[in-house]
């Protein structure tokens, strides 16, 4: 959601669409349990200050339960496991 918005504000719906459908493999369905279980990973993170955007802990806790690293730019996420951040 995040890459198709970059790249639609950045370069147009063309590379947007191409990049969409390019990585559309790897789409995983969300389910009630991923969100119900992200919510709380959410309240337990923000309790330790880091404030996380629903759409992030959503994919971060997906991540964690599939064993793929999470890739970001956001600060929050620094230091937490299975993380690859990037500045």
């Amino acid at each position: 959601m995040e890459a198709y918005y970059a790249l639609l504000r950045e370069y147009g719906e063309d590379a947007a669409e191409e990049a969409y459908t390019a990585f559309s493999r790897f789409k995983v369905e969300i389910r009630d349990e991923d969100i119900k279980e992200a919510m709380k990973l959410r309240l337990k993170l923000a309790k330790e200050g880091r404030n996380l955007s629903y759409t992030d802990v959503v994919g971060y806790n997906i991540a964690l339960k599939r064993g793929i690293r999470f890739l970001t730019g956001d600060r929050n996420f620094k230091n937490l496991e299975n993380v690859e951040w990037v500045s």
